[in-house]
């Protein structure tokens, strides 16, 4: 069973490329999104997608007008983040790869959304300097990618919980170990971290 997740990205300031109608979205990160979870930048399996590097408006993927696929695109990973370059139709070949070309030269137009297969997973683990209270995606396969206008269309949503809770039942979270030691004789690195001291942890140990 596919492990469907949408995920939003942003159009990357200063991109546009007129002169060869292109322009480039921040369509993934490593940072850790509202659903908890986090995608790793080095588990991307972009073969898929580049097979097929078309880019739809609002995830028309399967309309039947062909307008709706306002180009082709060219992904990469770079330092950190999942990048695509969409380079627009002609405009006297689709006015709607026009119109959304203009709109997004005018700084109208600025969300992206990834459709993404997750094939591995893990809970973060503490000792890897990683958050165990969020799920990491270690190995994501790219199925298509977006440009929309509002970022929030409640299907999606719903399909994207509905595939977070099958990955969830698939990686049951660690159960922590029972511990009797008194709290006054339980070391500083033997506590039980709520997730806001966790992120304290993982903040002091991050490389700036």
């Amino acid at each position: 069973m596919e492990q469907n997740q949408i995920r939003y990205g942003q159009f990357r300031a200063d991109s546009v490329d007129e002169e060869n109608r292109t322009a480039e979205f921040v369509i993934s990160t490593e940072a850790e999104d509202t659903y908890g979870t986090i995608f790793k930048a080095d588990g991307w399996d972009l073969s898929r997608y580049s097979s097929n590097p078309i880019v739809s408006f609002n995830h028309n993927d399967w309309s039947m007008d062909p307008d709706q696929i306002l180009g082709t695109s060219e992904v990469r990973v770079e330092n950190g983040q999942l990048i695509g370059k969409v380079t627009f139709q002609a405009a006297e070949d689709n006015p709607l790869a026009e119109n959304v070309f203009r709109k997004v030269k005018a700084g109208i137009l600025r969300g992206a959304s990834i459709r993404a297969d997750v094939k591995e997973f893990h809970w973060g683990n503490f000792d890897e300097g990683e958050n165990p209270e969020l799920l990491y995606f270690d190995r994501s396969v790219l199925m298509a990618w977006s440009i929309v206008t509002v970022p929030s269309n409640p299907d999606a949503l719903a399909r994207n919980e509905k595939g977070l809770q099958a990955i969830r039942t698939a990686c049951p979270k660690p159960q922590k170990e029972e511990d009797n030691t008194t709290d006054e004789n339980r070391s500083e690195d033997h506590k039980t971290l709520s997730r806001f001291e966790a992120q304290l942890k993982l903040n002091e140990n991050q490389n700036y």
